[in-house]
């Protein structure tokens, strides 16, 4: 099996440098030629991806978190080369989504990954108990022994996603988080910023078209999810398939932190698809304009903004999952 690993090395800590290159004897004590490529500018992992599946390379690792796969998967559609992952970076939703072995983003494990890493950044040098080092060898063994699905791929204009898109609130706190403090703080480097945000923002009149009905709304968060979970903890996507060729459609209404709140424990009880204060749509393309510019995002990483057309190609992707990936993300 040739494969090339695409390791985003502005986003991973040190600690994830340490262990790529035992990562790769892993897999090629079982039979693969593997090649490592390192990204250090945007979007070159989708070029190097496009690249690889030119060459006829069966398998382009995403190394990184949730931007490293966003841009791999993109280099990768209506093509026979299949997406694996490799789960490191802030965070990495696709791999907690897909039941790939990954670290959880509030979870103890991640702090202790952390704490290693900072230990291996002060010294240069790898320590005995690295986390990050289950964590990879782990995710290599379902490169090995998966199996390979074909997904959906969500595009916003002209950027292709895997996870969601989202037009507001999530994106202007997306956009104000600095790199640095995602990379030291993991998740906690949304909180702040998101109270922050939540104190101002407003909503704004929005009209939505969703596979050619208008509505009219006033919002201040409208989130298409291609997969269930968001932020890799609440089920925004509860009804949501990876293969059927729809997005799921989450229109929040309301402003303020204790409206937030209240719209957050429903999404955490799932009973929002129901709820008169969220709008659950499923559609194949969503077209959003706002009476005041709203900033985008892809997969957290911020985008553009209003107006933008949302829309879906439907198993545009092959992507190694585990063979015990859960069967209610597929129709």
């Amino acid at each position: 099996m040739r494969a090339e690993l695409i390791y985003n090395a502005r986003a991973g800590p040190i600690a994830v440098r340490h262990e790529m290159g035992d990562v790769r004897d892993y897999l090629e004590h079982r039979g693969w030629n593997t090649t490592i490529r390192e990204t250090r500018a945007p979007l070159e992992a989708t070029r190097l991806a496009r690249e690889a599946a030119e060459r006829g390379i069966e398998v382009v690792v995403a190394v990184g978190g949730d931007g490293t796969v966003n841009e791999v998967a993109a280099g990768l559609i209506e093509t026979d080369t299949a997406l694996g992952v490799l789960p490191v970076g802030t965070t990495n939703v696709w791999a907690l989504q897909m039941h790939i072995p990954a670290l959880n983003p509030v979870g103890v494990d991640s702090q202790f990954a952390r704490l290693t890493s900072d230990l291996e950044q002060r010294i240069d040098h790898k320590v005995p108990l690295s986390h990050y080092r289950t964590v990879l060898l782990n995710a290599a063994h379902v490169l090995l022994h998966g199996e390979v699905v074909s997904v959906d791929v969500g595009v916003a204009n002209d950027r292709h996603f895997l996870l969601w898109c989202g037009v507001g609130l999530d994106a202007a706190v997306t956009e104000s988080v600095p790199a640095e403090q995602k990379k030291s703080l993991g998740p906690l480097a949304f909180v702040g910023t998101t109270l922050n945000k939540l104190r101002d923002y407003r909503n704004a009149s929005v009209t939505l078209t969703l596979d050619g009905t208008v509505r009219r709304v006033a919002t201040s968060l409208i989130v298409a999810s291609n997969i269930q979970l968001y932020g890799g903890i609440l089920p925004l996507g509860a009804r949501a398939y990876v293969n059927d060729g729809k997005l799921d459609v989450c229109v929040f209404h309301g402003e303020g932190i204790l409206r937030y709140l209240q719209h957050v424990f429903k999404v955490a009880a799932r009973t929002h698809v129901e709820d008169t204060e969220i709008d659950y749509y499923q559609a194949r393309e969503v077209h959003v304009e706002s009476s005041t510019p709203l900033p985008v995002h892809v997969d957290d990483e911020p985008f553009s903004e209003t107006p933008v057309t949302i829309g879906v190609r439907p198993r545009a992707l092959r992507a190694i999952v585990p063979r015990n990936v859960p069967r209610d993300l597929f129709v």
